[in-house]
């Protein structure tokens, strides 16, 4: 696990060790891994919390819980600020910049509010535009918080009951060649997180590009 955190960039061993910590105080364990959620997701959800179960160090319910509630609020967090505070929010440059990607998730939310939140789920690329574009198009509150609250709970059941089979084995197998070829160890995990880096990238690409298509053709008819 340390070597996963040092790979992927993030001083994320000062958090293992508290929840390394905090193994006999579940609820304590559980406030550690959701507020980690609110600044590393796709890290924690999917690279720190499988091996933590798969290792017996996570509770399986203290994980369905922390990734929940974190990721939960943390889409809540992304809604509400910007639905109240609107006209300041247009004038930032990264504003500017993404408007484009904003304006396009505008048209789609309008006709699939569900679908977008279960699509940007598995889409880090795109999460953050299309959750800030909820907010500024003032997205109906009730469907917005079940939709999020509905693809949050199947991402925290594949992490929690899924991910750990398949990451139990894979850890095994790395600690096991870690003792006589660490720089082969590093080089597959650096491998991992490329590959993963470039297929978020082109997913996110292919669905902007999807939306974008759809919002052209929808305005003649508009």
């Amino acid at each position: 696990m340390i070597l996963i955190a040092a790979v992927s960039g993030l001083d994320l061993a000062s958090l293992e060790a508290a929840i390394h910590a905090t193994t006999d105080y579940p609820w304590l364990q559980g406030w550690f891994t959701a507020v980690a959620t609110f600044f590393f997701e796709n890290v924690v959800c999917w690279t720190i919390v499988p091996p933590l179960i798969a290792e017996g160090i996570l509770g399986w319910m203290t994980a369905l819980q922390s990734t929940f509630w974190g990721v939960f609020i943390g889409d809540l967090l992304m809604y509400l600020p910007v639905r109240f505070a609107m006209r300041f929010v247009a004038r930032l440059r990264w504003f500017q910049r993404h408007r484009g990607q904003i304006e396009a998730f505008g048209h789609f939310f309008d006709r699939h509010l569900g679908k977008t939140m279960f699509i940007i789920r598995f889409t880090p690329g795109i999460r953050t535009p299309a959750l800030l574009a909820a907010g500024m198009l003032r997205v109906h509150f009730g469907q917005y918080t079940l939709f999020s609250a509905l693809s949050c709970l199947f991402q925290s059941l594949i992490v929690t009951f899924f991910m750990p089979r398949l990451y139990a084995p894979a850890i095994a197998w790395l600690k096991s060649l870690w003792r006589g070829y660490p720089w082969l160890v590093v080089s597959i995990v650096a491998v991992f997180f490329l590959a993963f880096a470039v297929a978020q990238y082109y997913i996110a690409k292919a669905v902007m590009r999807k939306i974008a298509a759809r919002q052209e053709q929808a305005s003649p008819a508009n």
